[in-house]
Formats: structure tokens, C-alpha cells, sequence
């Protein structure tokens, strides 16, 4: 049986593969969320709509991460590494759709 880590994980990943094909954007989950059978690097576990996604689940995620309601996206930089962008996961699907032409 695989670990709580594990299985919490494979639900993220079914997760965002369904909610993505639920509005017509293709999406793909990694054999064993291992991006080689993908014939991508090993650790993208999902492909949504052309982008390569690692999906990570914890109990807790740091609040400053997740964007205030009152914003679309929060912007997040660690000291000599790139800036980051996080965003909504329904909001990245409808940029998709946009970008697709469906909206």
C-alpha cells in the first residue's frame, strides 16, 4: 500500500487532470507520476493543456503563498532564485480557455 504522502499525492494529480478535461482543456497524467512515461523529465507528473506540472500536496501551505481574495495572483521570490507566480487553479484553467480561443 503506498504511503499517506503518496496516495495524497495521485488524488492532487487525478484532481487537476479531471477538473481540467471537466472544461475541455486536454490534460494527461504521468504513469506512476513519473514523467518519463510521458516522455518527459521524471518529475513532471501532469500535462495540462501544453504546460508540465509537478503536483505537491501538504496539510498546510504557508499563508503568505496563497494570493489574497482581493488579488488574482500572489508574486513569491526566495534571495537569488527566480520570482514565482501562484495563482487559483481555476484561474490558470480560464487563462487556458482564453488563450484557446473557448472564452
Amino acid at each position: 500500500m503506498p504511503s499517506k504522502n503518496k496516495a495524497r499525492g495521485n488524488r492532487l494529480e487525478r484532481l487537476v487532470v479531471n477538473l481540467a478535461k471537466e472544461v475541455g482543456i486536454k490534460a494527461i497524467r504521468a504513469y506512476a507520476s513519473n514523467g518519463l512515461s510521458l516522455g518527459e523529465a521524471e518529475d513532471v507528473d501532469v500535462k495540462i493543456g501544453g504546460f508540465k506540472g509537478q503536483c505537491k500536496m501538504r496539510k498546510n501551505i504557508a499563508s503568505f503563498m496563497k494570493p489574497p481574495e482581493s488579488c488574482d495572483i500572489a508574486l513569491i521570490k526566495t534571495d537569488r532564485e527566480e520570482t514565482l507566480v501562484v495563482i487559483r487553479y481555476s484561474d490558470f484553467l480560464n487563462m487556458l480557455l482564453k488563450q484557446m480561443g473557448v472564452m
